[in-house]
């Protein structure tokens, strides 16, 4: 509550305070009076001479502070796709926010076929922003591999994101929380094309609008969309070749006027993929050595279908309804094969080969209801959505185990998952005084997810686990109810943000296999805060906030899962959630170079335990709350234009670490450092071609309890269009050295665990778009359920 009367007392103190007025406004779309993001502001000096510009925000606003001698000039706006604005400026004019409305060229070539320069990253308020197209990170990847190009983000073994070494990240897709979780999410990801994507927000610091969860902040994946009106669309054909062939193919449609937007989409996807899984443990036992060392090859078959429909109606100037509904359907075929070796004191004592075939087909349903009223000056907004999801995935097949005595275990079952969505929230935002806001919200949603798992064997006596735990009937209905409110103040080039969230969680976990019941509700409060100085091209910014990772839905269910003949795979139903405090100094100069000072500080954090049981000789894996510890970094990124048609950007993150655990069996107390390069460059050559490479050096890194392996790889694409600008035409070669990989090694007690996951990583791939229609259009907004489905 101290930090709500301090924020309190600065805003009325405010008010007594004299100093020079900015320049401040909104710009908005003269058609759709929606803001207009990243647009130019010119102001210049008719006097001195100078010149002076900003970039409006992602609410088409801005600010700027004009020099104490300034008498008149003038102003000019200007963004892609709309006639530029100008007007005469003195110092009578800007008493006050000015609103600028940009008129729609009437007459445009398709947006994505435009060349015209942007930075490959920017920072916007509380955000860094990557440009896909510019950064070339997206030609020839799916979502997820788009992302792990992003500075910062990695993949885990298990292919979950990871930012700065964090795997409590709150997705977002087009400013809207997505309604899976967990594998549900990763692979909704992994659909995406890497193409279609605009660009990426990392939101490090989330304010109290945010959902409190995800520790490690926010990434917003922002698709392509278009602004003008007409009719308009697009066909691909996407084909590519890593170990195996595969092919996408889609479509989209838009239409767009004064009053309806409607958009659709749709895509077909068949291909194969690999991913090649090492695991060495060297065990230090009484009577020696025992290494236990595992290889499994996965080789998945995949057919996806996907479409999309979303329709947006201006109700009048000041309100808009609009809906969104997707579905996608996936069958994917699994066969894995995989050998264990062990042995002691360099002898070995066992060999057990490993077949596991299984069907995995999943499918999803997810929609929303949106509505928004601008008032129109832009001094109230208000919206209200409710949001909804259906999530199913079953698994059947066997796994078979062949042990070197020619005796064999085979483990016949079926798994179904079921997930249903709830939402609903309402978020307003009031300006109180010319240079003071409020903003508040409420949110509700509920859960519910139902596992069944049941597994049937033909050798009860080589089971890791007692047979009476091979079926597990799960309930999970969770209850989340949230509150905040915010305030904000501009005080000449000072801006403050100040705000709280309330979250109540409920959760009643039932294993019906034991009729075991396991309930919590608590409340947690969510303070944040944050400053920005701008002046002329500088900008300094200094944000706090504190956040939660809630475990995902399936981690409270006490089930077992079969991974091979020596490991399997537990819930932990008393599994806590974990609080970290979060904070960052930045400074940036022109939107484009910026150095960052980031620090996470946390207890009874998430640890993926490796728990090896030496009396029967297996694996343990399981989440608990084990690490207290801290995480402190320094990122940079450094804009370079050697030439007019050439330009780079450089980025860096270097970090160091200190965790230590206290539970038993997998107890460790130290500290780590790493560091991440980033090189991305764009080429613009003759006859309309343009070139991007992109490459990612990761050094050897130590951890708290162990280190990871150093990688390093690079990716090219070149495109072209053709046709009179209809025919896109772009390939390349993604990770061509073949050097992008998982890989940690952990020593723990007496047990050193070598982790390596290698996947299909070079690819040669060639995709063909045809444009058709004279314009595009805008893109509805989707459902909003990032916070329920990460936890999938």
């Amino acid at each position: 509550m101290k930090y709500l009367l301090a924020i309190i007392s600065i805003f009325i103190i405010s008010l007594t305070l004299q100093g020079q007025v900015n320049l401040h406004g909104n710009v908005y779309n003269g058609v759709t009076s929606e803001p207009i993001q990243f647009a130019d502001v010119t102001v210049y000096d008719s006097i001195r001479n100078t010149t002076l510009t900003i970039r409006t925000d992602e609410k088409g606003e801005f600010k700027m502070m004009l020099a104490p001698y300034f008498k008149s000039g003038n102003m000019s706006v200007q963004h892609l796709g709309f006639t530029s604005y100008k007007q005469a400026l003195t110092t009578n004019d800007y008493h006050g926010k000015l609103l600028i409305r940009l008129q729609p060229v009437s007459k445009e070539l398709l947006e994505v076929i435009v060349n015209y320069k942007q930075n490959a990253i920017t920072a916007s308020g509380d955000k860094i922003i990557y440009n896909i197209e510019k950064l070339g990170t997206g030609n020839g990847n799916n979502g997820l591999e788009t992302l792990r190009a992003i500075p910062g983000v990695k993949l885990d073994k298990d292919d979950n994101i990871l930012f700065r070494g964090n795997n409590s990240v709150q997705i977002m897709v087009n400013g809207k929380k997505s309604l899976l979780q967990g594998a549900a999410l990763r692979e909704f990801i992994r659909s995406l094309k890497g193409s279609d994507i605009q660009y990426v927000e990392i939101i490090a610091q989330p304010s109290a609008r945010y959902d409190a969860t995800g520790t490690a902040g926010i990434i917003n994946i922002v698709l392509k969309k278009n602004k003008s009106t007409g009719f308009s669309g697009s066909l691909y054909t996407y084909t590519a070749y890593g170990k195996f062939f595969k092919s996408q193919n889609g479509g989209r449609l838009f239409y767009n006027d004064s009053l309806w937007t409607i958009n659709a989409n749709g895509s077909y996807y068949d291909g194969s993929s690999a991913n090649y899984r090492h695991v060495k443990q060297t065990i230090q036992l009484d009577e020696g050595i025992k290494i236990i060392d595992q290889y499994n090859e996965w080789l998945p078959a995949t057919i996806s279908r996907n479409m999309n429909i979303g329709l947006e109606h201006k109700l009048s100037r000041y309100q808009i309804v609009s809906s969104d509904w997707q579905y996608y359907k996936s069958d994917e075929n699994d066969n894995t094969y995989g050998v264990t070796k062990e042995s002691l004191n360099g002898t070995l004592t066992n060999t057990v080969n490993l077949t596991q075939i299984s069907a995995n087909p999943t499918e999803r349903f997810t929609g929303n209801v949106f509505y928004n009223y601008t008032a129109d000056r832009s001094t109230t907004k208000f919206d209200a959505q409710v949001n909804y999801a259906r999530y199913k995935e079953s698994r059947s097949g066997s796994q078979r185990n062949n042990y070197n005595n020619n005796s064999f275990t085979q483990l016949d079952g079926r798994n179904a998952t079921r997930y249903a969505i709830l939402s609903a929230q309402a978020d307003l935002n009031q300006q109180l005084l010319k240079n003071v806001a409020l903003e508040a919200g409420v949110k509700y949603s509920d859960v519910e997810m139902t596992y069944y798992n049941n597994y049937t064997t033909n050798n009860t006596a080589q089971l890791i686990i007692p047979d009476t735990l091979l079926v597990n009937d799960f309930v999970y209905k969770e209850y989340l109810s949230a509150i905040y409110t915010q305030l904000s103040l501009t005080i000449n080039n000072w801006d403050f943000l100040g705000g709280i969230r309330a979250e109540g969680y409920k959760y009643d976990a039932i294993s019906r296999t034991d009729s075991k019941s396991n309930k919590r509700q608590y409340v947690n409060w969510f303070p944040s805060f944050s400053a920005n100085y701008e002046r002329d091209d500088n900008k300094y910014q200094f944000s706090y906030s504190r956040r939660i990772g809630r475990p995902s839905y399936l981690a409270l269910n006490p089930y077992y899962q079969y991974i091979d003949a020596y490991t399997i795979e537990r819930g932990n139903p008393y599994l806590q959630p974990q609080l970290y405090h979060s904070i960052q100094l930045s400074y940036i100069y022109k939107s484009a170079l910026s150095f960052t000072l980031y620090g996470y500080f946390y207890k009874k954090g998430f640890v993926n335990v490796i728990d090896y049981r030496e009396s029967e000789n297996y694996n343990s894996t399981y989440q608990a709350n084990a690490s207290t510890g801290n995480r402190i970094g320094f990122s940079a990124s450094l804009p370079y234009e050697p030439f007019k048609w050439w330009n780079m950007q450089l980025s860096l993150d270097v970090f160091c670490s200190r965790e230590k655990s206290k539970i038993t069996d997998f107890s460790y107390d130290g500290s780590g450092f790493g560091y991440d390069i980033n090189l991305y460059e764009n080429l613009a050559l003759n006859d309309g071609w343009s070139l991007n490479w992109n490459g990612f050096y990761t050094a050897r890194a130590t951890t708290p309890n162990g280190y990871s392996n150093a990688t390093y790889d690079f990716s090219i694409t070149a495109k072209k269009y053709l046709l009179d600008k209809r025919l896109l035409m772009q390939g390349g070669c993604s990770n061509i050295l073949k050097n992008s990989f998982y890989n940690q090694v952990t020593k723990v007690d007496n047990v050193a665990t070598n982790w390596t996951n290698k996947w299909e990583t070079r690819r040669y791939y060639l995709q063909l778009t045809w444009y058709f229609g004279g314009t595009n259009s805008k893109k509805v907004k989707t459902a909003s359920l990032t916070e329920e489905i990460n936890r999938t």
